[in-house]
């Protein structure tokens, strides 16, 4: 705990020096921007700091700033894990703060601010903030860190419990540590975690919190009968145990989960997950300017593909199949083919020979992809058509990979697989998205489902961004490539 105190110390005081550097910024490209005030009004970056006639008061705004950055939850070590969520949080955080000086102004009688000096200081505090909390953020993940910060035990020994396990240790830099597990009385899905790695039963929680010295227990069984749920909270408010409890939905949780009352009772609040509609009119102008300056010019290099495609066997350039968009409609699909031109009909006798799990499928030397197509495959050529797809509308860049009709024949009977459907059909699919960019087909289908929740559930205009940007190193790697 002292630990975080002086972390968020360190970057209250960064913020502070960004909100300082901002000012002096601001300033500096004010006085560029119109010089005659030097001759007729001079006026310092210090005095800046006071109540003016030119702006609010810097400290005034310094207060503001940090009291809208807190609002946000950019003070908040679970939420602050991604440089997505800090651009957007201080993002959010600059058009706060502008509106409080426009209300400010209108309040304020005989008061009018310098325009140009506002918007020049809150714009380089936004920038200077963003660069200080990145720069800080990514070294902060490579300071090591002390192992047993937050002592976690995972109530479950099933498959839910391994998944959240996973999820946990993989992000141990965030500083916690899972310790175990804690076996319900009834878990029908068999043990699917180590044995050793099992602490004991719920019914000994007590004692098990003082030999493992416990802080988190987190909630990932479906079969947790009532005697130990009532046992659960009563140690936790007697030890001081933070519990948590995991919406079953492939070990993700939502962070737009939130706490309601109907009548007398308190629930969980599971909010439609949708883009904004701002957020979503960004997200396609966006895609129409990427695509309408790029498709250019990218044009003839997808001319002399196209051309090398029907040399090859005068089969046809592009390939075309049905795939499911979003609520479920579906759209034609285009891809360059890389293919044999039967290669559909070939699918039915390598069924046996598929290589994915879940409900996909993949193979790693698929006998039916043609020389050229292997090499348009491993660097997503292939994949340039879908450019039309994202300019008629029916994707984006940034999304989950839409999926073929066939790949998905009966996976709603799956109540989890259906949920993933459900969860990916509120936006429309992508050319690109997490998933790729962190390995593809490597990662196998459970990876992907967390992917695409976890892309829906944190959507934000950054994260669209940081995925665009690692995209390219992603495809000039061709790592994962089917």
């Amino acid at each position: 705990m002292a630990r975080v105190g002086l972390l968020k110390a360190v970057v209250l005081g960064l913020d502070l020096l960004a909100v300082g550097l901002g000012l002096a910024l601001g300033h500096q490209v004010w006085a560029w921007y119109k010089p005659h005030l030097e001759l007729i009004v001079p006026v310092t970056w210090a005095e800046l700091w006071l109540p003016n006639p030119f702006m609010p008061s810097g400290i005034a705004l310094a207060l503001v700033w940090l009291l809208v950055m807190r609002q946000v939850g950019l003070y908040d070590p679970d939420r602050m894990t991604s440089s997505a969520r800090i651009a957007g949080g201080v993002t959010r955080a600059g058009a706060v703060v502008l509106v409080v000086v426009m209300v400010l102004q209108f309040l304020l009688p005989d008061r009018t601010y310098s325009r140009s000096l506002v918007l020049a200081n809150i714009g380089a505090t936004a920038a200077t903030l963003g660069v200080l909390r990145l720069s800080f953020f990514r070294i902060n993940a490579h300071v090591p860190k002390p192992m047993a910060q937050q002592r976690i035990a995972i109530v479950g020994v099933g498959p839910d419990a391994a998944s959240m396990a996973a999820r946990l240790e993989a992000g141990r830099s965030a500083g916690w540590r899972v310790v175990g597990f804690l076996a319900p009385q009834e878990e029908p899905d068999g043990v699917a975690v180590p044995a050793d790695r099992v602490l004991g039963r719920v019914a000994d929680i007590q004692g098990l919190v003082n030999q493992h010295d416990l802080q988190v227990v987190v909630l990932a069984s479906r079969r947790v009968t009532r005697e130990e749920g009532l046992l659960l909270a009563t140690r936790a408010d007697h030890m001081g145990l933070r519990v948590l409890q995991v919406p079953f939905t492939w070990g993700i949780a939502s962070p737009r989960i939130d706490l309601a009352r109907l009548g007398d009772l308190q629930l969980i609040d599971l909010t439609s997950l949708a883009y904004p509609t701002m957020g979503e009119q960004m997200k396609r102008l966006l895609d129409l300017a990427l695509v309408g300056v790029g498709g250019t010019l990218i044009l003839p290099f997808v001319a002399a593909v196209a051309l090398v495609i029907k040399a090859q066997d005068g089969g046809p350039v592009f390939f075309i199949q049905q795939r499911v968009g979003r609520g479920g409609r579906t759209f034609p699909f285009f891809k360059f083919r890389s293919m044999v031109v039967n290669a559909e009909a070939l699918r039915a006798q390598l069924a046996a020979a598929n290589e994915a799990d879940g409900v996909l499928f993949k193979m790693k030397d698929d006998p039916r992809i043609t020389p050229f197509g292997r090499f348009i495959r491993k660097y997503s050529i292939d994949e340039l058509p879908q450019l039309w797809n994202v300019m008629r509308g029916d994707m984006n860049l940034v999304g989950p990979r839409p999926l073929p009709l066939k790949d998905l024949e009966g996976a709603d009977r799956d109540p989890e697989v259906a949920y993933w459907m459900e969860m990916r059909q509120k936006v429309r699919p992508g050319i690109t998205g997490s998933w790729q960019v962190s390995g593809r087909s490597d990662l196998g289908f459970e990876a992907m489902v967390n992917h695409d929740i976890a892309y829906v559930q944190d959507w934000s205009f950054w994260l669209d961004i940081v995925i665009l940007l690692k995209t390219f190193p992603a495809v000039l790697k061709g790592r994962g490539a089917r």
